[in-house]
């Protein structure tokens, strides 16, 4: 009898506009309370501001605003900002030759520390692009957000504005 190897994941679960997701640990860093942001002008909605944490100033997300089912817009088409109540800093690279990246995640809060075995997955919905899958555990569904995907994602809703 052959057993296949049972693929785990560490994961630290929150919660983005209501919605139940989960990211690898391996790319968190550490969770804080959220700071005083400023505001960057011009910035698309992604992007709340940047705020300094730990003698450097990073970039603070709102990946909800890419979740069109749970985050309600003003009559101008300006996204609701969610009431983030912490930050999860992250540190991801492409690959072995290029510099990490750190940005911060604006989350509505930590739910936990867990792990999923990742051959109990399903498939992510299609949108947004850096959603990698849905897990499950005990308290239920979580998508599975790939850090690296979402920063190119920032990246290029950024050079699109900078663009015009």
């Amino acid at each position: 009898m052959i057993v296949a190897a049972s693929s785990n994941l560490d994961v630290v679960f929150f919660h983005l506009r209501g919605l139940r997701c989960a990211l690898p640990a391996s790319v968190v860093r550490e969770l804080l309370p959220m700071p005083a942001l400023t505001p960057v002008p011009l910035a698309p909605p992604v992007m709340r501001g940047i705020a300094p944490v730990r003698g450097q100033v990073l970039p603070v997300l709102d990946l909800g605003v890419y979740f069109p089912q749970v985050g309600e817009s003003h009559d101008d088409g300006t996204p609701d900002l969610m009431t983030a109540e912490r930050l999860i800093l992250i540190e991801t690279a492409p690959d072995a030759n290029t510099p990490a990246i750190s940005a911060a995640l604006a989350v509505e809060r930590q739910v936990r520390v867990g792990r999923v075995d990742e051959q109990h997955s399903r498939s992510p919905p299609p949108r947004p692009v850096f959603l990698t899958a849905t897990v499950l555990d005990a308290d239920g569904p979580a998508l599975l957000i790939d850090a690296q995907r979402a920063i190119d994602h920032v990246r290029d809703a950024i050079s699109m504005v900078t663009s015009l």
